[in-house]
């Protein structure tokens, strides 16, 4: 009878023991996760047929796609997820940048609502322009999914990565509520996409 009860009592231990376990991995994998997003840095010698920025970031990201058009990185820019209330003019307000490369060599895409729908969009736009060398605008913790979902709508199409650093700060999980949970929350995202 006595050995009865220490066999209950250890499978709760082992129990505890394994979910802390779990836990420490997932620690340690978003830190990570973290750590390369605030690492990362674009290829300053990068260039493509043409650019996609995903909307977001405070018009951080579209910012840095109007200028990489005017430094003549990319022929063409296509803004993926804009609302659809949302004008040219609302978006030069917000981001800035040569009216010239607005008029000539911007096109908005106003049907995305998520990062598939960047997607899907980016893909058809990609596809209908004969684009086989993109360069791919978004915040640098949300790159990581970002390159999973696009390259996977459009694997014959090659990915550049141009990381920005947004509101939304990976070095800062300790100082900024804001920053830790934006990255939790994108790399549990991405965890679960690379599961998929």
């Amino acid at each position: 009878m006595s050995r009865e009860p220490r066999l209950r009592r250890g499978r709760p231990r082992f129990g505890v023991m394994l979910a802390v376990f779990v836990l420490g991995l997932l620690a340690v994998d978003f830190l990570l996760f973290a750590q390369r997003a605030a690492t990362m840095k674009p290829d300053p010698a990068v260039k493509g047929d043409a650019i996609v920025a995903l909307t977001g970031g405070s018009g951080l990201r579209i910012a840095e796609g109007v200028q990489l058009v005017s430094e003549g990185r990319g022929g063409h820019l296509l803004i993926s997820g804009v609302h659809p209330d949302v004008t040219m003019e609302d978006l030069i307000g917000l981001a800035g940048g040569d009216p010239d490369v607005w008029a000539c060599c911007v096109t908005i895409g106003h049907a995305a609502e998520t990062t598939l729908g960047n997607a899907d969009e980016t893909a058809a736009w990609a596809y209908e322009n004969g684009y086989r060398d993109l360069i791919l605008v978004t915040s640098d913790y949300h790159m990581a999914r970002s390159l999973l979902v696009l390259q996977d709508a459009m694997p014959d199409i090659a990915l550049e990565p141009w990381p920005v650093r947004t509101v939304v700060d990976p070095s800062h999980l300790l100082t900024d509520y804001k920053s830790l949970k934006g990255v939790f929350l994108e790399w549990a995202k991405w965890r679960v996409t690379t599961l998929e």
